[in-house]
């Protein structure tokens, strides 16, 4: 699954990795790259042969994490307006068709080396955000002040991954607070961080120095957290002696965690808000798994102020919103409808000074009163649409896989007959969570299979046991019975 966007009409490709196709419009594209999340990567691999454009982080990531040439690679300065030219489109001289365009970084406020791109040109203005989170701070920025001051943004591709209202959640440093409640409510457990690779490693610091101990981490994330210059004194590759891990969201699970508990006392924490994209609700802990929204994604409202203090002519969603289960009204569809009605209301009285819709009746209805009363008075531009996006990914933070659990892709209810569902309602919930539970484990040992080539991880008993607790549960449900023979572990792969 990936993220990325030609630009409409021209040869820019952001996380877009695929080279012109023979009937394509033009001979070749410039390519940029926002972030190293992997739904933003694929294809860019080491066979990779054109130019790339990105942050000067990113690109020492891509080359140590993709083994991206460095050649290949064109550090460019946040901030700072570069001038390049534009492919020619085929069947022209380059030399008198080709167009020159501006681009300038900014900082994207994601994760570490994570920019938005300004295109400048003869085609107007056009701002990528890839993935960010808006916050007033963004307010200063110069490029992005001169953007809502001027009200000059033809077109913004907008990061819309928590578009729905109702998709709320609190900022990193509240988020982080809440984790080191977590640790001092908990002294004497060991702590399991559900992170990515990128984009959580502030809040194991915070805990390393909250706790006065290291965190360890697989030799692969240290080797990222000194590219990113973290201090890596606090962090260690020797997992035995430490009472604070990384383990990847997708390895967490009630069963791996009840199997540590045999050994010390062990919680999780999970670090995202991924639960939001499936279904809109509080975030509910359960015995051995705490779940803390530290989200690097705009949240509703966040992205509501975003289009509030830019006021782009055109809107497209970089992600489609096909999947979504919160059944609640987008922000972007509210931004493009209510600024159309205010041009067709308002157009004879332009001069006067016109109320952001955010702070409009219908909004107000279905958000908490503290957004609404914060939203600044802006002027509307002088037309609005939303372009169709094609089929994207729709995840928080991806990195290899979405997470798993009570709302994962891997969920047992795909496996179930709704009439089946429908006569055991008494306790279909609880077998759909006991299941997906193991579904997350054995996945878990599949990854690491297939990563590391270590056959234990899938000729273990542990793995075996695994399979047949999930048939037990199965079995029942479905009427198919799936033996299985120990003794002949070599013929289940």
């Amino acid at each position: 699954m990936t993220n990325g966007k030609l630009l409409m009409g021209l040869p820019i490709a952001i996380d877009y990795w695929k080279l012109p196709r023979s009937d394509s419009k033009f001979k070749t594209f410039l390519y940029f790259l926002t972030h190293l999340h992997t739904d933003h990567t694929q294809g860019l691999t080491s066979t990779w042969t054109e130019t790339i454009y990105t942050s000067s982080v990113n690109r020492d990531l891509a080359m140590s994490m993709l083994n991206v040439k460095p050649e290949l690679i064109k550090p460019l300065e946040i901030g700072v307006s570069y001038t390049m030219t534009l492919p020619a489109e085929h069947g022209t001289n380059n030399e008198t068709a080709s167009k020159c365009m501006s681009v300038t970084l900014i900082d994207a406020n994601h994760i570490k080396g994570s920019v938005m791109y300004l295109f400048e040109g003869s085609f107007g203005r056009v701002l990528y955000t890839g993935d960010f989170r808006w916050c007033e701070a963004m307010m200063s920025d110069p490029v992005l002040k001169d953007l809502s001051e001027s009200k000059g943004l033809n077109l913004l591709y907008v990061d819309n991954t928590f578009e729905f209202i109702g998709n709320e959640f609190p900022t990193r440093e509240n988020c982080m607070n809440q984790v080191l409640q977590i640790l001092r409510n908990h002294p004497y457990h060991r702590i399991i961080f559900g992170c990515q690779t990128i984009g959580k490693e502030d809040v194991l610091l915070r805990a390393a120095l909250e706790r006065k101990e290291k965190v360890y981490v697989p030799e692969t994330i240290l080797s990222i957290y000194r590219i990113l210059k973290m201090p890596c004194d606090h962090f260690t590759t020797e997992q035995a002696d430490c009472a604070l891990w990384f383990e990847k969201m997708h390895q967490i699970s009630q069963f791996n965690l009840k199997k540590k508990n045999a050994d010390i006392p062990t919680i999780a924490i999970k670090l995202t808000a991924s639960g939001l994209l499936y279904k809109s609700q509080n975030f509910k802990d359960d015995e051995l798994i705490f779940t803390v929204p530290y989200s690097n994604h705009s949240s509703a409202s966040e992205l509501a102020k975003f289009l509030d203090f830019l006021q782009p002519t055109t809107v497209e969603r970089i992600i489609s919103t096909h999947g979504n289960n919160s059944g609640g009204s987008s922000v972007i569809d509210s931004y493009v409808s209510k600024m159309k009605a205010a041009e067709m209301t308002d157009d004879e009285s332009s001069d006067s000074t016109e109320s952001s819709f955010f702070t409009g009746p219908a909004f107000k209805s279905q958000v908490p009163d503290y957004f609404c009363s914060a939203v600044s008075r802006i002027h509307s531009p002088d037309a609005i649409a939303v372009m169709e996006t094609e089929n994207t990914a729709l995840s928080e933070d991806m990195d290899v896989e979405v997470p798993l659990g009570k709302f994962g892709r891997f969920s047992i209810l795909n496996a179930i007959e709704e009439p089946l569902m429908a006569s055991k309602p008494e306790n279909l919930n609880v077998v759909t969570e006991e299941a997906n539970e193991l579904i997350a484990s054995i996945v878990s040992d599949l990854d690491r299979f297939h990563e590391d080539g270590n056959e234990d991880y899938i000729y273990s008993d542990a793995f075996i046991e695994k399979l047949m607790a999930l048939n037990m549960i199965y079995q029942p449900l479905t009427g198919i019975t799936c033996s299985v023979d120990v003794s002949k572990k070599d013929t289940l792969i």
